[in-house]
């Protein structure tokens, strides 16, 4: 028996073979020493001490709980009458209302279901909202809003809502409460709460009324009781039965403590007491709250044994597993232990792999000397990635500098950086660029070919020196001859006096070694890594400009002569490749505000006419570029026109930007809209086809949007765009003309011509003379001049 129970704890560890070294029985040993008596004791203290006070505390935190839910329910009600009676004052539902044409004025109509939606949507509790308004005129129908609307056109439809009319009462609950039928089941009737209208008036013509959410009242309801067992309800008085959560198996138990209740409350309006009923005992707690019309009864009434059993079962619970870890403690020692130590055992396992510790080694020793292991090897991988990591950040950097990071933000740039190794909060940012001149007169001592390997050695050179004048620096090797440094220093800082010895020791060492020339370019500060890219372009054209002679040079960005020839090398790319970017995401506003930008960036350049023009021309072709590569062709666009030839013939700038944008970019924003907006069109397209062949029959503007597969509101606003007029007046125009037609081609009755165009015949007469300005009996006789 034993050797079977042993293979069946060695299957379940999955250690048939395993060896255990030293920790594992030192461990074993400490558990069966310190195993089964604690827990013992622990449980019968808890039986025999703590159950009586424990269910003292439980019974009066029921009470509290009960108190507060029957607040939260009280608020709740509440707050439907007070929004109710909110409602029923409000100016919407005053006298004007009766004598409103509710089919004429459609756009009142409508108002009026929206608010009756916002209020059936205000609380929870509200299931439907109704708002019932007798007619001014005898003979007309009742009108009845459920957020819809609806003609009362029988007597017995309106009966319910002239019943609750005629009560003397302006806002009152209407309360049939519950039956139980013959097979048993709960009939529940719905709670309403009503409100005649106008709210102030003394002569009603119209009710509004809130149906409660029978379902979700009583789970409202079943909160003052969240047990699975006892009896939830309220009660009219001490009488009527309004809404019970019916979780009692027998309906003689709501009886039987209906009358208890009824008989206690003319001694105590509120109280809790203990009740005897089958031999269970049951906490009843009742009291009232008192309703626009008439005070209700609550009464909550749950088990004693639900609210303590948790805590006796608990207890016993305690006390029995106690006694039998008492009786197994050395077979639960030995399973522990050997659970606990499966842990071990798998690390074990993993830091061994093939190689198996042996028996007599201390599991935490083995542990130790392989983490340490792990430990050196991830230190020299660390060591590798650190050594790649400038190769990175160069790489990073040089992206950067050709603009291919435009489409990131500042911070994100600066997120970047810094996984770079590179710290930006409060610092700015600098720019040394260095060009090599003298090449060709060095063919002797440098082949033609090498200039990479040239430009290499210049990199290392001024890499070293860099480094040791600042502490943040990296260098980005162009392999043609030049390079640029990025320098990080402390925003603020005075750089000046230590490039300019930079620059220097740049320049000897480069002359010395390499026997070629410098020309060193250096930046303003730069605070924001987004200008890199522009300033990186500001740096290379004024490389570019510099007097050609080979000799040492030195250009300082700051200290560029402002003259007519130096402005007029200048040109904002940067603005150059956001407004491409703009126009191709299709952002018209902003494509204006770019170009207006533009040219006050050319105005600021201090450029004459000519050069402005010149320009904008280079602007032009860059645009056409971008248009030819988003797949729109500029001949077939602007009709084969000549812009080049255009805007040359053009001598007033503010004309010439006005023509860049009314003429160039909004054709071509118009013309992506177009692409993307031609399947909406023919939506429209075949509603109107739509209404044309069907505008006899009820059609409406929510049938055609299900018939076309998007949503009403959607090919409202379509329709309009596309046809100029909305829904409703192109189908009235539409029914319109087709009956001009008929009255003067044919011989059709007044009312049979309303019926073929979709209308009945009184608010046919009425439409009809609204649109043409006369009756349609006196268009007939001016059409055939009888």
């Amino acid at each position: 028996m034993f050797k079977r129970l042993q293979k069946q704890v060695e299957r379940f560890a999955g250690w048939r073979h395993a060896k255990r070294g030293a920790f594992y029985r030192k461990s074993l040993i400490l558990i069966l020493l310190t195993a089964s008596i604690p827990g013992f004791v622990t449980g019968a203290f808890i039986y025999w001490f703590s159950v009586a006070g424990i269910e003292r505390d439980l019974n009066a935190m029921h009470q509290r709980q009960i108190d507060e839910r029957v607040d939260n329910i009280d608020d709740q009600l509440g707050y439907l009458e007070m929004d109710l009676s909110h409602w029923a004052f409000s100016p919407r539902f005053g006298y004007p209302l009766q004598e409103l044409d509710f089919v004429y004025h459609f756009q009142e109509t409508w108002d009026i279901s929206k608010s009756l939606v916002i209020l059936q949507g205000s609380h929870p509790l509200i299931q439907d909202v109704e708002l019932y308004i007798r007619p001014l005129q005898e003979g007309d129908a009742p009108v009845l809003f459920n957020t819809g609307f609806h003609m009362l056109r029988s007597e017995a439809q309106a009966r319910p809502y002239e019943e609750q009319l005629a009560d003397s009462r302006k806002m009152y609950w209407s309360k049939s409460g519950q039956q139980r039928t013959a097979d048993g089941l709960d009939r529940r009737e719905p709670i309403r709460l009503v409100h005649h209208i106008p709210g102030e008036s003394t002569r009603p013509f119209g009710v509004l009324t809130i149906t409660v959410n029978q379902e979700k009242m009583v789970n409202l309801l079943k909160t003052m009781t969240p047990y699975n067992e006892g009896a939830t309800f309220l009660m009219e008085g001490t009488d009527h039965v309004i809404v019970s959560d019916n979780r009692a198996s027998s309906q003689a138990l709501y009886s039987e403590l209906r009358e208890e209740v009824t008989r206690r409350v003319e001694t105590a309006g509120k109280d809790t007491f203990l009740w005897e009923r089958e031999g269970k005992t049951y906490s009843v707690s009742y009291g009232s709250f008192l309703r626009v019309d008439k005070g209700w009864t609550y009464v909550s009434a749950a088990p004693v044994t639900a609210i303590t059993g948790p805590v006796v079962m608990l207890s016993n619970t305690i006390l029995i597993v106690s006694s039998a870890g008492l009786i197994v403690a050395l077979l639960l020692s030995w399973l522990a232990s050997l659970r606990m130590y499966s842990p071990i055992a798998r690390l074990m396992r993993r830091l061994g792999g093939a190689e198996a510790p042996l028996r007599e080694v201390d599991e935490f020793q083995y542990i130790e000397g392989r983490w340490q292991s792990a430990e050196h090897r991830s230190l020299h991988l660390q060591e590798k990635l650190d050594d790649q990591l400038p190769h990175l950040r160069s790489g990073f950097l040089q992206q950067l500098l050709q603009g291919h990071l435009y489409a990131y933000s500042e911070q994100d740039l600066r997120t970047r950086l810094q996984r770079y190794g590179w710290e930006t909060e409060g610092h700015q940012f600098q720019l040394l660029h260095v060009r090599l001149t003298g090449y060709s007169r060095m063919t002797e001592r440098f082949p033609r070919g090498d200039e990479s390997l040239v430009t290499f050695a210049a990199a290392n050179i001024v890499e070293e020196l860099t480094e040791a004048a600042f502490a943040r620096c990296d260098v980005m090797n162009f392999h043609d001859l030049s390079l640029c440094v990025m320098i990080v220093s402390e925003r603020g800082s005075q750089t000046s006096e230590a490039l300019e010895a930079l620059g220097s020791r740049v320049t000897e060492t480069i002359n010395r070694i390499l026997q070629l020339q410098v020309t060193l370019t250096i930046s303003r500060p730069i605070e924001q890594l987004r200008l890199i890219s522009a300033t990186f372009m500001e740096v290379e054209r004024a490389s570019g400009s510099r007097p050609f002679v080979n000799q040492n040079q030195t250009i300082r960005l700051g200290d560029l002569d402002e003259s007519t020839e130096a402005q007029a090398a200048r040109y904002p790319f940067a603005l150059e490749l956001e407004l491409v970017q703009t126009m191709r995401s299709g952002q018209g506003s902003a494509v204006r505000a770019l170009v207006d930008r533009f040219y006050e960036e050319l105005v600021a350049y201090r450029m004459s006419e000519v050069q402005i023009q010149q320009s904008l021309l280079q602007l032009l072709g860059s645009l056409q570029h971008m248009m030819l590569q988003a797949g729109i062709v500029p001949y077939q666009l602007f009709a084969g026109a000549n812009l080049f030839e255009e805007l040359s013939q053009m001598r007033d700038p503010e004309k010439m930007v006005d023509w860049l944008k009314e003429r160039v970019a909004l054709p071509f924003i118009a013309e992506r809209e177009a692409r993307a907006s031609r399947q909406l069109r023919e939506v429209v397209e075949q509603t109107v086809a739509h209404l044309q062949e069907h505008y006899m029959t009820p059609v409406s503007l929510e049938s055609c949007a299900d018939r076309v597969g998007v949503n009403s509101y959607t090919l409202s606003k379509l329709f309009k765009s596309v046809t100029g007029v909305n829904f409703i007046d192109y189908l009235t125009e539409l029914r319109i003309a087709k009956a001009k037609e008929l009255l003067r081609e044919s011989e059709m009755q007044i009312n049979l011509v309303a019926e073929a165009v979709g209308y009945q015949q009184r608010y046919f007469n009425r439409i009809f003379k609204k649109h043409a300005g006369v009756t349609p009996s006196e268009y007939r006789g001016q059409a055939t001049g009888s």
